[in-house]
């Protein structure tokens, strides 16, 4: 490994942003304070990356291994996010055979040296996974993905609790013998642009139907609040802004009352399951052997804002090998790729129902098929929305699963899902005989293609899917150039 990839190991890599000002820290308190911490030495600092929600600084000391310091850019985190990582870590190092940083030493306020909430850690070896990853033998992928499964295995058996909540130590000190309970979840969502003027109940929950409640239940109590001011301020009419904060206010009180025809019991209940935050493969950190050629997951880093959930929160395929959407795949080189990750999560697949049973199987299955949590997870979890942006999220829901929030059949072909949106026109479908003529004449290049906008072959597609054909997105594209070129004549002439 060189020097800039060992010196790239055991933080997050996150998207840094040059606009925004540095920390304002003093480099000399820093290495004192981290002297005086770990009782050794520090002779260097060096700040390796900067990111949204933290600065991550390399310390080097006379003697010894060098560490990690992370240090918080948004002192609007409550302090109670630093509490619930470190607790997160020791928790998960105590309980089972995940490799995570060891934490020599953490202060979740400003009242310390350098005036800055911090947490020093143990720097892993390794490499992140993500960096890798493509240069991998299809073997060695498939060795990563056993592992990874290993990994859910252990937070699967040797981390269950009786609430959906974040964890906490019982008293601030590491020792075998600290205890730990289950307290509010902590999470953006309830303390940035202006939600932590909101009174909402951050839990612990008895279920996922519970903390989506509550989720929803603070966005209706902030735009009854803010909803018309935010309107008003692009030049939206008053009458015009009440309307509609109106309306968002009743979707949002339907969306609420049509949680349990989303939430099956089944997958809703006990034993909760700790679960990582962000499962990538930047947070995944591998060792190659020049020995055997292994490859082995030698740690996985960044456990904040980690929390306690459901079977279904851990059954999950890695992002890195989920589908990708046809209508995007440009080149064969994209086509192959495509094909080896159906393969991959086939395997993924495999690994999870053997090792966790066929319920994680089920889930996995039930995910591709029905996409309601995870359009409520858009919607509540990843992403705080401004007034229209939720406005248009939550028009999109109904429309697709109506008004009783119910499972659309209709979606479960994954580009219907990538593009089933009231924008759709409606388009009119030609005969079989008419449709077999269109696939039965000369093949189109793409760029002949390329003139048809993508929101009509998208509206083509799913015209078609509705109707019980199960043409592919090339074909589908033949036809519409067709109906396209047709439709023209007739409004041109």
């Amino acid at each position: 490994m060189d020097n800039e990839s060992e010196t790239l190991s055991s933080y997050s890599v996150e998207s840094t942003d040059d606009d925004e000002p540095a920390l304002d820290l003093d480099i000399n308190v820093l290495q004192q304070l981290a002297s005086s911490r770990l009782n050794r030495h520090c002779i260097r600092t060096r700040r390796l990356t900067r990111g949204l929600y933290n600065e991550i600084y390399l310390l080097q000391f006379d003697t010894g291994p060098d560490c990690i310091a992370r240090l918080s850019r948004d002192l609007t985190h409550p302090a109670t996010k630093f509490a619930s990582e470190v607790a997160t870590i020791i928790y998960v190092a105590q309980n089972t055979n995940i490799k995570v940083p060891k934490v020599y030493a953490w202060n979740c306020t400003v009242q310390n040296p350098i005036k800055i909430p911090y947490i020093i850690m143990e720097r892993l070896p390794g490499q992140h996974l993500y960096r890798i990853w493509d240069d991998l033998t299809f073997e060695k992928k498939t060795c990563v993905l056993s592992q990874i499964v290993d990994t859910l295995l252990d937070l699967w058996t040797k981390c269950r609790f009786e609430e959906i909540g974040c964890l906490y130590m019982s008293y601030d000190s590491i020792t075998p013998s600290s205890t730990f309970r289950i307290g509010p979840i902590v999470n953006s969502l309830f303390y940035t642009e202006g939600r932590d003027s909101i009174p909402s109940s951050t839990g612990p929950f008895e279920s996922l139907q519970e903390f989506f409640s509550a989720l929803i239940q603070k966005e209706k109590k902030f735009f009854e609040i803010h909803g018309m001011q935010e309107l008003l301020e692009k030049k939206i009419n008053q009458r015009s802004a009440e309307i509609r904060v109106a309306d968002l206010i009743k979707q949002l009180d339907l969306l609420q009352s049509k949680l349990p025809n989303i939430f099956d019991e089944s997958m809703d209940q006990e034993p909760f399951i700790l679960v990582h935050s962000d499962f990538d493969a930047q947070n995944i950190l591998v060792d190659c052997s020049p020995v055997n050629d292994d490859i082995k997951i030698v740690g996985i880093i960044d456990w904040e804002f980690s929390r306690t959930g459901t079977l279904w929160n851990l059954c999950q395929y890695p992002i890195w090998i989920q589908r990708m959407d046809e209508p995007f795949i440009s080149s064969n080189a994209e086509l192959q790729e495509n094909r080896e990750r159906q393969k991959l999560r086939d395997f993924f697949y495999d690994e999870m129902v053997a090792k966790l049973g066929n319920r994680s199987g089920q889930i996995l299955k039930m995910k591709e098929l029905d996409k309601r949590i995870n359009d409520l997870e858009d919607m509540f979890i990843f992403k705080i929305h401004k007034f229209e942006s939720l406005e248009s999220l939550l028009k999109l829901f109904f429309y697709r699963y109506g008004s009783e929030a119910k499972a659309n059949n209709k979606l479960f072909d994954p580009i219907v899902q990538l593009f089933w949106s009231p924008n759709l026109i409606k388009v009119q479908i030609p005969s079989e005989k008419t449709i077999d003529y269109f696939l039965s004449t000369d093949k189109l290049s793409d760029r002949t293609k390329a003139k048809v906008p993508i929101y009509y072959i998208a509206s083509v597609y799913c015209e078609l899917k509705s109707k019980g054909y199960n043409f592919s997105w090339q074909q589908v594209s033949d036809i519409a150039f067709h109906m396209w070129k047709n439709e023209s004549k007739e409004k041109f002439g």
